[in-house]
């Protein structure tokens, strides 16, 4: 593993191109120590590597986390969910968690009981796993709608939300912190067209705001956890399929941020857009966070920006931007009930580099993932990087960026923290195989 040249630099947003350089060794406590990767043991040829850890509270887990990655069946040898518990912070043997034949594997949450709940799909439609790491799930079930797009989100609690699309209607489903299955469907009026893009945020309360892509706009309904649905809210353009993420806090504000994209073929502009809301919550204002330019073949990658509520209840914003020397960056910023402050810029030189995936831990924190490559080029590297905002109040401190995979066919990451040691678990494709690393705190 090696530390990278790194610029980390704080600058308005609107003079990005301007860097200021800082030092790129932030705090001591930001840093994390990464054990050496190492193959994951899996049944057949692995995808999809997801990570989660059950938690009750930001600082109190619930059950042991799990690696789980869409194999071919360690009992069945046929295409299914496969799991790692992972004990003491280290993944155990695979097993399967169902023998229902899968096609694709979307997302992974966890409830305050301990649960694992995944949402996959056969045949094009949409099913929903929960059960325990150890035990498996005793069944699939049928969600009544299509396999894309589909959401989920933990609460601040535990509590947790998935949603599917059927038809011009999303469907949501809630398991409180207190029960141990999931409600009924509520239905939320979309449009006149199926919604192509889906986010979910959710506050102490396990209210949430439910944000779609249709049509090339973004929209919003807010939602009580009594299953008021509230009024449609327009937020803004999206261009071609949007990425979205959003966060909700308790005083019923909002921010959500996404993606608008040229048409794949077409060279035009990217835009990076947030959508923050007053109390309600009501959106007063759209503004764009960064602009640039994408060729024909260019299009960002999947988890390419991100709204996150940290354990201190705070709100962290990270998102794309080119920086003046062509390369992309990740920016990075709070975000507070005024706005969004002043963005840490992540950057490598002659790279472009990507978010692939983030978490919260327990001590206010975040930890990303990022790939780095030269532009136009399909071997990627993978770093990783944990925040410090304990100490730094005033907007993002980072530790320095650690390599945990060289260049080479690295795709979809994933990682979660642990709530009770804070040690970041990591996994990660590469070629036709899964790999994992621990980051312990320093």
């Amino acid at each position: 593993m090696r530390v990278p040249h790194v610029v980390l630099a704080i600058v308005a947003a609107a003079t990005a191109a301007a860097f200021a350089l800082a030092s790129a060794g932030s705090p001591a406590n930001a840093g994390l120590a990464w054990s050496t990767p190492a193959a994951l043991p899996t049944c057949g040829a692995p995808t999809d590597p997801r990570v989660v850890f059950p938690y009750r509270t930001p600082n109190i887990a619930t059950g042991p986390g799990a690696i789980v990655w869409l194999g071919s069946g360690c009992r069945t040898g046929r295409p299914t969910l496969d799991a790692a518990v992972l004990s003491a912070d280290a993944p155990g043997p695979p097993r399967s968690l169902t023998t229902v034949p899968l096609t694709s594997f979307a997302a992974l949450a966890g409830t305050t009981r301990g649960q694992l709940v995944a949402l996959a799909a056969a045949g094009g439609r949409a099913l929903l796993g929960d059960g325990f790491a150890t035990q498996g799930f005793t069944r699939l079930r049928k969600l009544g709608g299509s396999d894309s797009p589909v959401a989920t989100q933990t609460g601040f609690i535990g509590d947790v939300d998935v949603a599917t699309v059927s038809g011009s209607e999303i469907l949501v489903r809630a398991q409180r912190h207190y029960m141990r299955r999931f409600g009924r469907a509520v239905a939320i009026r979309a449009g006149r067209e199926p919604p192509t893009a889906l986010a979910i945020g959710m506050d102490y309360r396990a209210d949430r705001l439910i944000v779609w892509d249709e049509r090339g706009e973004i929209y919003a309904r807010y939602v009580t956890n009594d299953n008021h649905v509230k009024r449609l809210q327009r937020l803004g353009p999206a261009g071609y399929d949007p990425q979205i993420s959003t966060v909700l806090s308790d005083d019923d504000r909002a921010f959500v941020i996404w993606t608008e994209e040229p048409a794949p073929g077409s060279a035009g502009t990217a835009r990076i857009l947030v959508a923050h809301s007053a109390v309600g919550p009501r959106f007063h204002r759209t503004r764009m966070l960064a602009s640039f330019t994408e060729s024909a073949m260019s299009r960002l990658p999947p988890g390419a920006v991100a709204a996150e509520r940290l354990s201190s209840e705070g709100v962290a914003l990270l998102w794309p931007a080119r920086a003046s020397s062509g390369d992309l960056v990740l920016d990075a910023a709070p975000a507070r009930q005024y706005g969004v402050l002043a963005p840490r810029v992540i950057a490598i030189a002659g790279e472009d580099v990507h978010l692939g995936a983030v978490a919260t831990g327990p001590r206010n924190e975040l930890v990303a993932l990022l790939e780095a490559a030269p532009q136009g080029s399909a071997s990627r590297a993978l770093f990783a990087v944990r925040s410090n905002v304990v100490r730094d109040p005033g907007g993002l401190g980072f530790g320095a960026l650690v390599e945990l995979a060289r260049p080479g066919p690295n795709s979809a990451p994933a990682i979660a923290v642990d709530p009770e040691s804070d040690a970041a678990i990591a996994a990660w494709q590469s070629g036709a195989g899964i790999y994992w690393a621990r980051g312990t705190p320093n």
